[in-house]
C-alpha cells in the first residue's frame, strides 16, 4: 500500500514537472511572435487614430507617460506626439472608460491641436457579443462616428447619447457600453484641452518597445 502510494507520488510529480517544463517551452517559443503581434497591433492602431500625413517624427517613440484620474483607473497613460517638422500636430492617448457594461473599455483617442477628433479605437473589453462589441470597428462603424468632431468645452453636453441629449448614436438594446465611450472621449478631450502645451514639451519617457 505505501508503495503504491509512494509510487503514485513520483508518477504525479514528474508528470508536474514535464507539464510545467513544456509550458515554459511553449512560453519561449511563442513570447516573441505575442510581442511582434502587439507591436504590430500599436502601430496599427497608432496609424488608425493619427493619419500619416499629420507627422514625419516616429510617432510611437514620441511617447510620455501622464498619471491623470481624469483618464480612467488609477494607473498611468501613454500619450504619443505626433509633429511635423518639430511643431505639434496631434496627439494619440491611451485612455480608459472604467463604467462599461461588463467593466474597463480600453481606449485609443487620436486629436488635433485644434481638439478636431482624428480617430477613436477600442482595443481592450469585455463587452457583450452582439451588443457592447459594436465598439470594435470590425463589427461596427459606430466608433467612426467621432472622426471629424470638434470638441467645444462650452459644448460638453453634445457629447452625450441620443438618449442623454447628446449626438452620439446609442445601440438597440445596449445603452450602457456607448454612453461609457462617448462620456470617455469626451473626459480625454477635456484633459488635451487643459493640458496640450505640457503633454508637448514633457520628455519622452515611456519608449522601450511597442509592445511594452
Amino acid at each position: 500500500m505505501i508503495k503504491t502510494i509512494s509510487k503514485n507520488g513520483v508518477m504525479l510529480t514528474i508528470f508536474a514537472l514535464v507539464t510545467t517544463a513544456l509550458i515554459s517551452l511553449t512560453f519561449v517559443g511563442t513570447k516573441d511572435k505575442i510581442a511582434q503581434q502587439q507591436r504590430q497591433r500599436l502601430l496599427s492602431v497608432l496609424n488608425e487614430v493619427v493619419p500619416a500625413d499629420y507627422y514625419n517624427n516616429t510617432l510611437h517613440q514620441d511617447c510620455t507617460v501622464v498619471d491623470a484620474p481624469i483618464l480612467g483607473r488609477n494607473q498611468p497613460h501613454r500619450v504619443y506626439r505626433a509633429r511635423m517638422d518639430d511643431k505639434p500636430a496631434a496627439l494619440a492617448i491611451q485612455t480608459t472608460a472604467p463604467d462599461g457594461y461588463s467593466g474597463n473599455i480600453r481606449l485609443v483617442v487620436g486629436v488635433t491641436t485644434e481638439l478636431t477628433v482624428l480617430g477613436v479605437r477600442a482595443v481592450e473589453h469585455k463587452e457583450t457579443p452582439g451588443l457592447g462589441d459594436k465598439i470594435e470597428l470590425a463589427i461596427s462603424d459606430w466608433i467612426l462616428s467621432f472622426t471629424g468632431k470638434t470638441f467645444n468645452a462650452n459644448e460638453q453636453s453634445a457629447w452625450q447619447v441620443e438618449k442623454d441629449g447628446g449626438e452620439f448614436d446609442q445601440f438597440t438594446g445596449a445603452t450602457i457600453t456607448p454612453r461609457a465611450v462617448v462620456d470617455q472621449v469626451r473626459r480625454t478631450l477635456l484633459y488635451v484641452k487643459d493640458h496640450q502645451q505640457a503633454l508637448f514639451t514633457r520628455a519622452a519617457d515611456c519608449y522601450q518597445d511597442p509592445a511594452a
